[in-house]
């Protein structure tokens, strides 16, 4: 394929055989993708350079990737074992969690037989406030109606109080009466006597 320095701005695109289920244990595979992943110009250009040059860049960036191999695998273990310290704390947290749940359930179990309760117990104080205010009216109503009775009461013995005085002062009077009489008919029997006594 001729190199066009006019396509230069245009997207690289592979013109590769290779498929979504290509695999890299072909070696025709492989092939493709080491001469046709590069685009054109970095391919001329690595084709044109000095051959002494290009050894040298080839070993110097092999030596690299050894010793960045050491590097990557020792971020990858570095890695797992963040990854299975993940996982533990996932463990913990999700044992912690069904833990959390476990009690929530059971705090929420208690609040709501506690609701239940307090629920019942303002149920008796409004039944027992109701009945307290029943029996007070009832009370109030028996006091009132004793009240009028002994007020009633009271009226009629200031009645027959009065009864009695005028009573007694007519039982007084008559007997005033009865006195004088008494003396007049002792006296009238005395003269009688006397008069008697000198016709005799």
């Amino acid at each position: 394929m001729d190199y066009n320095p006019t396509c230069d701005d245009l997207p690289h695109v592979s013109r590769w055989g290779l498929l979504q289920g290509s695999q890299m244990d072909d070696l025709e595979n492989c092939h493709d993708f080491y001469s046709l992943s590069l685009y054109l110009a970095e391919r001329l250009y690595q084709k044109n350079r000095n051959r002494f040059n290009l050894l040298d860049d080839h070993v110097q960036s092999g030596v690299n990737f050894f010793s960045n191999t050491q590097e990557i695998l020792r971020e990858w273990r570095s890695i797992g074992e963040d990854i299975m310290e993940f996982e533990a704390a996932k463990r913990s947290f999700a044992a912690k969690r069904e833990t959390f749940n476990s009690e929530k359930k059971g705090l929420m179990w208690r609040v709501s037989d506690a609701e239940d309760k307090l629920a019942q117990e303002r149920q008796l104080n409004a039944n027992c406030q109701r009945n307290w205010t029943t029996a007070c009216e009832r009370s109030n109503r028996e006091l009132t109606v004793a009240w009028d009775e002994v007020v009633k009461m009271k009226a009629e013995k200031a009645k027959e109080s009065q009864e009695y005085e005028r009573l007694y002062a007519a039982f007084k009077e008559k007997e005033s009466e009865t006195v004088v009489a008494q003396k007049s008919a002792e006296e009238e029997h005395a003269r009688v006597v006397e008069l008697e006594k000198k016709n005799s």
